[in-house]
């Protein structure tokens, strides 16, 4: 069941680009190379054709990331289910516009670091090393929400202490090995930036790993931030 959310979203979003280039290189090709060369010489159609490929990204882009969030929940929720760690009466799966809220969790910081990932694995591999800590959170916000931990109490959980997003970029503690989260974000933001699958595959693999890893946390007995603000 949970495979098969995988591969349908993986082979919707990826038959979804086709289709808007398809339909971009169709309709919107020649009008926009008219408008750059209005004698359509050939570099006129080089430049026509790449702005469609950036046209059709973006619209992909767009849709596809809205049915990922979706897929996300759904098989992070059924994998707490599966484990018998998902407490139907106490628990509440994240809603999808909260998890595309774009300004959350230094947001900023990884759309300027995106560029790295043009050279590949290497660049993958130190984009996912500056953004480890902030994917992890981004990943297990869904866990976070659902037994409505406060966002003060995550960012305890998460680096250590109630830091803000900016000096906890600057924090030695936000890489340190010995985080958890550092650690899984990682490992999420590295196979996402795996050429051609990496995007389309993983981001909901990534939440059955996240949901394993609230399993883990739950059989602790929930996240260390709230055992301490108990204890106070």
């Amino acid at each position: 069941s949970l495979w098969r959310i995988v591969f349908k979203v993986a082979c919707c979003g990826s038959i979804l680009a086709v289709i808007i280039l398809i339909v971009l290189l169709a309709t919107a090709l020649k009008p926009q190379a008219e408008l750059i060369s209005p004698n359509l010489e050939w570099w006129g159609w080089l430049i026509g054709v790449l702005v469609v490929f950036v046209e059709a990204a973006i619209c992909a882009t767009l849709l596809i990331v809205v049915s990922q969030s979706k897929a996300q929940t759904k098989v992070f929720v059924e994998t707490m289910r599966i484990e018998g760690y998902w407490r139907e009466n106490e628990m509440k799966p994240q809603s999808t516009i909260k998890d595309l809220n774009l300004l959350k969790k230094a947001f900023v910081v990884r759309i300027v670091t995106l560029p790295i990932q043009i050279v590949p694995l290497l660049g993958g591999a130190v984009y996912s090393a500056i953004n480890a800590t902030f994917t992890g959170w981004d990943y297990m916000d869904r866990y976070f929400d659902a037994i409505s931990l406060p966002p003060k109490l995550q960012r305890v959980e998460v680096f250590g202490e109630d830091r803000s997003d900016c000096l906890a970029l600057l924090h030695p503690a936000t890489y340190d090995s010995d985080n958890d989260y550092a650690r899984f974000g990682f490992m999420c933001g590295f196979m996402e930036s795996l050429p051609i699958v990496g995007w389309v595959l993983f981001p909901v693999t990534n939440a059955v790993a996240a949901a394993l890893f609230a399993c883990d946390i739950e059989k602790s007995g929930g996240p260390a931030a709230l055992e301490i603000f108990k204890s106070h």
